[in-house]
């Protein structure tokens, strides 16, 4: 039945491929109907067992910086680097690593999850570690409220066989340590300095935020600048170049740090922390693509007011010259985008940049950057459009904040129109 099941959904992927389509739900959608244990078939061949990473902000970044680093120790990585973190598409990314005969030849999975969704996976397959990153407030229309986040990350945290990785700057998610019972927690988080940078959604308005520190962790962020971080991992302080700019990749890379401690006691830790100077940009996160006609373009997955207000923080350390923000309300984004109301633009302010906005909700973007007293080249709600008009050659370098929706519009017309351009994952 395995091995049915496996070649199905490899001719489901197959069939979408031909259709150009990426396939990173509908193959598990139909598998799951067609043999329901699939999922736990496929994960038992696993020796190191399955690693869950969730939260608000970061997962499919620190997905990506774990796996990156269990594979700089050799160990081969079963992961779903998209960032489809539904159940369905896990399920498909088993499916495309799978041999026909149904084998899984990997040490240990990690795996990004939807907050919602891993309530899910963890009930039907219990993983051996859980990475729980933070908790911000995130389509309300899909999760509710802050607290039931809260909540669903505690139900995915309490089925951890082994370890947890905790957040020890984030009130909702250290208050999970009383999940752990007899299970391994080890704490990442920053240092009160950097509190200014880290302002959490109860703290959005406060003159100023107080830090908060559950308990010392064993990764700590020390500072943060373009090209550069500083850790402090265990008892040793490393100063780490780094092409994975931004400060919510530098706290992503600190909880990467924890996972490795807590999966892979025995690596050695001044390897892992080299190994992050040559991680790069996960699918649509920072990520740069370099067009035939010279312009560098960048592309930033923006979604709720706290990774919105980080992002904003990349345009200080690069000369854009054309900014655009594409907004969509499709339901993987969330239907409501009144959270756009919570970020504070006036960082434009300070740059020259031409400001464009796209996307399906281009009008409504234009509106709230007014009120930040901030004009609007060009309103384009037409993708196509307005991709051509943000990439020609005198508006380089540019960059896009884009909800996931969009940027997955983005790059799909920035494949098919150039054919020759370079960028990861693409």
């Amino acid at each position: 039945m395995r091995i049915l099941a496996t070649l199905f959904g490899k001719t489901v992927l197959f069939g979408l491929s031909l259709a150009g389509r990426r396939g990173t739900a509908l193959p598990g959608l139909l598998i799951e109907k067609f043999y329901p244990n699939y999922l736990n078939v496929m994960l038992d061949q696993l020796p190191r067992g399955v690693v869950i990473v969730t939260g608000t902000n970061g997962k499919t970044t620190t997905t990506k910086i774990i796996s990156e680093l269990l594979r700089a120790q050799g160990l081969r990585v079963l992961t779903n680097p998209t960032g489809s973190n539904f159940v369905r598409g896990t399920i498909a990314a088993i499916v495309k690593s799978a041999t026909l005969s149904g084998m899984l030849h990997y040490d240990i999975a990690v795996f990004e999850q939807d907050e919602a969704h891993a309530v899910r996976f963890a009930e039907r397959y219990r993983p051996v570690g859980v990475v729980a990153l933070n908790v911000m407030r995130d389509q309300m229309d899909r999760f509710g409220e802050i607290d039931t986040t809260a909540t669903l990350i505690g139900k995915v945290v309490k089925r951890a066989e082994s370890w947890m990785v905790l957040n020890a700057n984030d009130k909702r998610i250290a208050a999970l340590a009383r999940e752990a019972k007899g299970r391994h927690i080890v704490w990442f988080g920053h240092e009160r300095s950097l509190q200014g940078l880290f302002i959490d959604d109860d703290q959005l308005y406060a003159q100023r935020p107080v830090f908060y520190e559950t308990v010392k962790p064993e990764v700590e962020l020390l500072g943060v600048a373009p090209g550069k971080l500083v850790l402090r991992v265990q008892k040793d302080k490393h100063t780490v170049p780094t092409v994975l700019d931004g400060t919510h990749n530098a706290i992503n890379m600190a909880a990467g740090l924890a996972a490795i401690i807590a999966a892979t006691p025995e690596a050695d830790m001044d390897t892992m922390v080299g190994a992050l100077t040559t991680i790069r940009p996960a699918f649509g996160r920072g990520e740069k693509v370099l067009l035939p006609n010279g312009v560098e373009l960048h592309l930033q997955l923006v979604k709720n007011p706290a990774g919105f207000r980080h992002a904003l923080q990349q345009v200080k350390s690069t000369d854009y010259t054309t900014i655009g923000v594409a907004i969509n309300d499709d339901y993987a984004d969330g239907r409501d985008v009144s959270w756009l109301w919570d970020v504070d633009f006036s960082i434009f302010k300070e740059l020259k940049a031409t400001i464009m906005t796209g996307g399906t909700r281009a009008a409504d973007m234009a509106n709230r950057l007014k009120y930040d007293d901030l004009m609007t080249a060009e309103v384009e709600p037409e993708f196509a459009t307005f991709l051509r008009h943000m990439t020609q050659p005198t508006r380089n370098p540019a960059i896009i904040f884009c909800t996931y929706t969009a940027m997955l519009r983005l790059r799909k017309l920035l494949k098919h129109e150039n054919k020759s351009i370079r960028s990861e994952g693409l």
